[in-house]
C-alpha cells in the first residue's frame, strides 16, 4: 500500500503565492513546488529569505530534496529553483510548453537574443503525462493550461492522494483548491 505524502504549504504574503514541500514519509525524500525568490520592486534587488525558509524546513526534518518543480513561469514573482539547486543539487523541472511562453515573452518584452527560449534554465522539461518518482511514490506532470498557456499540475494517487489542483482565481481574488480523487 502506498503511503500518503506529507504536504505543507508556505504562504508568501507579498505575492499571495504558495510554495509547497511534498514528502514521501517512508523515505524522507521530498520535492519543492513553486519556490519564490523574493523581490523588492523599490530597490530592484532580490533576496533568498523564502527559499532559505524552505531549506531550513527540509534540513530540520532531515529530508532529502530530489526535485524542484515550477508549475509555470510566474509573472508575479521570480523562481528560486536555480538557487535551491545550487544549495541542494536537486533536479529542477517544468513542463515542456514553457518554451512557448518564453518565445511569447521574448517578443512581447523585446528581449535580446541572448535570452534563451529553449527551457534550458531547468534541468528537465516534462512532457504531458510524464511520470517521475519522489522516494517510493510515483507522480506525473499534467498539462493544465488556464492560468497560463503552459501551466502544469503535479499529482498521482500515490503522490498527492489524487490530483491536487491549486489555482488562484484572479477575478474573484481568492485561492481555489480542488481535490480530485481518482
Amino acid at each position: 500500500m502506498d503511503s500518503q505524502p506529507d504536504v505543507i504549504g508556505f504562504y508568501h504574503v507579498p505575492t499571495g503565492s504558495i510554495q509547497y514541500v511534498v514528502t514521501d514519509p517512508s523515505t524522507r525524500r521530498c520535492i519543492v513546488v513553486d519556490p519564490i525568490l523574493d523581490f523588492d520592486p523599490r530597490s530592484g534587488s532580490t533576496r533568498t529569505t523564502s527559499a532559505d525558509g524552505l531549506l531550513r524546513y527540509i534540513e530540520a526534518r532531515e529530508l532529502t530534496l530530489e526535485w524542484i518543480l515550477d508549475t509555470h513561469p510566474h509573472a508575479d514573482h521570480f523562481s528560486a529553483a536555480a538557487y535551491l539547486k545550487d544549495r541542494s543539487g536537486a533536479t529542477t523541472a517544468i513542463g515542456e510548453r514553457v518554451k512557448e511562453v518564453q518565445r511569447l515573452w521574448k517578443t512581447l518584452y523585446n528581449l535580446p537574443d541572448i535570452v534563451p527560449t529553449d527551457g534550458s534554465q531547468w534541468d528537465h522539461l516534462f512532457a504531458n503525462g510524464e511520470r517521475f518518482t519522489v522516494g517510493e511514490m510515483e507522480g506525473y506532470a499534467l498539462l493544465s493550461p488556464g492560468h497560463t498557456l503552459c501551466s502544469d499540475s503535479f499529482g498521482r494517487s500515490s503522490l498527492l492522494g489524487g490530483l491536487l489542483d491549486v489555482r488562484v482565481d484572479l477575478a474573484a481574488q481568492r485561492l481555489k483548491i480542488d481535490w480530485l480523487g481518482e
